[in-house]
């Protein structure tokens, strides 16, 4: 049974709403940067939001200790990069005709950026990444706040949160294998799972098992210029693995206008 099904057999009060949302610290970061798929921390960071469990443990309710105390999750809000595509597409393009140096001044002055949003592994899918997202979202520092995620097609929490999503252009050697793996009742999504992928294939006619490979190779060849022959030695599972890879890995870019 995992952590969301034994919360919700509690009787009482959720342990969800026993967690404290306050303004953290960059150590409440370190603790649980090894949980983010990005290493290193970000640059110039303007505030940090923390969710913080306090319970005794064990031990301490037996010996009467204070409560421990367990940061489950942190959000960090920085200055934005300046450079940014989707940011461009988002904004109509605001700051095309302004200098280099007034764009700059703009942008810093206009925007902050969600960089991180990390909970800690036994503590997800209890909505914990939206309840950070929108808590931030309450207190703006400008006029807009942005993300840019990378797995935001997988985990679009930053979406169900109220921000507004914007796509990056699929390059039609992606829409075309989207399309093929659609035509046999496969999402793109659906990717993040290989076992799953490969169960719904199972159930797929043997030529449409032939075709869905044949589409795999073409599609590495085309976007990436693999050689025939290290295309030819991949097995389904590893076609499969390479799309999971660049296809569910496209960045998606978020953006709130705080009237």
């Amino acid at each position: 049974m995992n952590i969301t099904s034994r919360f919700r057999n509690l009787q009482g009060p959720s342990v969800v709403d026993e967690l404290c949302l306050k303004t953290g610290t960059m150590n409440d970061y370190k603790r649980l940067a090894s949980f983010h798929y990005k290493s290193g921390r970000p640059g110039a960071v303007t505030a940090v939001y923390s969710l913080v469990h306090r319970a005794p443990s064990i031990a301490g309710r037996f010996l009467q200790r204070p409560d421990q105390t367990m940061v489950v999750g942190v959000l960090l809000r920085c200055l934005p990069h300046l450079a940014c595509q989707l940011r461009d597409q988002a904004t109509g393009f605001r700051y095309r005709n302004l200098t280099p140096r007034a764009s700059a001044s703009m942008i810093n002055h206009e925007f902050r950026t969600i960089a991180r949003v990390i909970i800690h592994p036994q503590w997800r899918g209890l909505g914990l990444a939206v309840r950070l997202v929108k808590h931030a979202l309450s207190e703006p520092e400008t006029i807009y706040t942005e993300a840019l995620a990378a797995m935001g097609r997988v985990h679009p929490f930053f979406e169900r949160s109220g921000m507004i999503r914007y796509d990056r252009p699929l390059r039609p050697e992606h829409v075309r294998l989207e399309e093929a793996l659609y035509r046999l009742g496969i999402d793109s999504t659906d990717l993040a799972s290989i076992s799953l992928v490969r169960a719904k294939l199972e159930k797929v006619s043997a030529a449409n098992q032939r075709w869905i490979e044949t589409e795999l190779r073409r599609w590495n060849r085309t976007a990436f210029r693999i050689p025939k022959d290290k295309i030819a030695a991949m097995n389904l599972k590893q076609l499969l693995i390479a799309a999971r890879d660049k296809l569910l890995v496209q960045p998606v870019y978020y953006l709130m206008h705080h009237n």
